[in-house]
């Protein structure tokens, strides 16, 4: 994901309102979400990307989380295969 991809979803996010989330290590500010919205909203598919929040991996049947303030989101290409 380009930084101008994250930087235009952060300009369209209302000022008030806003929390301050860090995405591959790039510190974001986004409007509330789940990390399946943000998922969405960065324009990858569910099933395409892999992530973890502060550090812990989280299945695609667990993004439905709120993120917080503070929070740190990794996406991932997932790797199968043996």
């Amino acid at each position: 994901m380009s930084a101008d991809m994250r930087t235009a979803d952060m300009q369209a996010a209302p000022a008030a309102g806003v929390i301050d989330i860090q995405i591959d290590g790039v510190p974001c500010q986004v409007a509330p979400c789940t990390l399946a919205e943000l998922v969405q909203r960065l324009g990858h598919a569910s099933e395409g990307v892999g992530t973890a929040l502060n550090g812990r991996f989280v299945p695609r049947t667990q993004r439905d989380r709120p993120l917080q303030p503070g929070d740190a989101v990794l996406l991932f290409k997932p790797i199968v295969g043996g």
